[in-house]
């Protein structure tokens, strides 16, 4: 009886390790930690901040440009997808709180406390991304609807992909001490 429920054991986490690596869209997650590797060695992504800070500033209009809003919401999918080990480890943070923090000149913490809980679990010898998609999201090149209303502007997309079929996503951009952030993030 010992046996056949080893054996079991083995059949059944052999499938899942298969369903997991076979799931589609993880090559996607690993292509953009390259990339974001790739970026951290040439120093683009000190560029891109000094960018989105200069943006904000210049920007006199209480209007958000698209501009902004596409360096806004690639630099918030960039810090969310972090590069990791081969055991799933965060190798730039060690806690919840330090990868909070590198969203700050960016997004609200309440915008982007729910994605790091979701997509992320603290254990005791470091960060670690838990392996699943990443979330609907903006996607620059399609058109989208924006309302501008007291140093807010929501943007609103709807788009369509393999993975989550259609869905509407909702960006409400807020200016915090003169510079705009993600202030919410809602999507069906």
């Amino acid at each position: 009886m010992k046996k056949i429920i080893t054996i079991l054991t083995f059949v059944v986490l052999f499938a899942f390790a298969i369903v997991m690596l076979n799931q589609p869209g993880i090559e996607q997650m690993y292509a953009k930690q390259d990339h974001l590797h790739a970026q951290k060695n040439t120093g683009l992504k000190q560029v891109q901040v000094e960018n989105i800070k200069q943006a904000a500033e210049t920007n006199d209009e209480d209007d958000i440009t698209h501009e902004e809003i596409v360096k806004l919401t690639d630099t918030f999918m960039e810090l969310l997808v972090q590069e990791i080990d081969d055991h799933y480890k965060v190798e730039q943070f060690d806690t919840k709180e330090e990868l909070l923090n590198a969203f700050e000149p960016y997004v609200v913490k309440e915008a982007v406390q729910p994605y790091i809980d979701y997509y992320y679990e603290e254990k005791e010898d470091g960060l670690y991304i838990v392996p699943t998609e990443t979330p609907p999201w903006f996607e620059k090149k399609e058109d989208y609807k924006k309302e501008s209303e007291d140093n807010k502007v929501r943007i609103t997309q709807s788009n369509e992909n393999e993975l989550y079929g259609p869905y509407t996503i909702e960006i409400v951009f807020e200016k915090v001490d003169g510079t705009w952030k993600i202030a919410n993030i809602s999507h069906e």
